[in-house]
């Protein structure tokens, strides 16, 4: 099965792979940056970056031919528990009630000290 790096047009790419695509299967994770200026989004704010996240998510797997419907796990990490009701308010609004993805909610340390969290998302190309 062939491994395909693919992602959505961005100013400031990072040196991880946006998606990588085996299969039908994608794999994306999500930060909240802007990609025009490189920036973090939301300093502080865990519903702006969350929601920074998402948009970013919802362009990379459109970029790859996929939705946000067809996400099939989203691993969540933020830095503290405090912060889950104000990303679940945000990262549910994505979803219909009746079709979100299996989720994981990790607390951990994350790569730089203004991310309050990060999204780690499987989802699939329709075949």
């Amino acid at each position: 099965m062939s491994r395909t790096i693919l992602g959505a047009p961005r100013k400031h790419p990072t040196k991880n792979a946006q998606c990588v695509k085996i299969g039908n299967v994608l794999y994306t994770s999500g930060v909240p940056f802007n990609w025009d200026t490189g920036e973090i989004v939301g300093k502080g704010s865990i519903q702006e970056q969350t929601k920074q996240t998402m948009e970013n998510i919802k362009t990379t797997l459109e970029a790859c031919g996929s939705s946000m419907e067809n996400i099939d796990k989203c691993t969540v990490y933020t830095i503290s528990i405090d912060y889950v009701s104000g990303l679940n308010e945000i990262y549910y609004s994505y979803f219909p009630p009746d079709s979100t993805p299996a989720r994981a909610c990790i607390i951990a340390g994350l790569a730089h000290p203004d991310l309050l969290l990060e999204i780690e998302v499987i989802a699939h190309v329709e075949e």
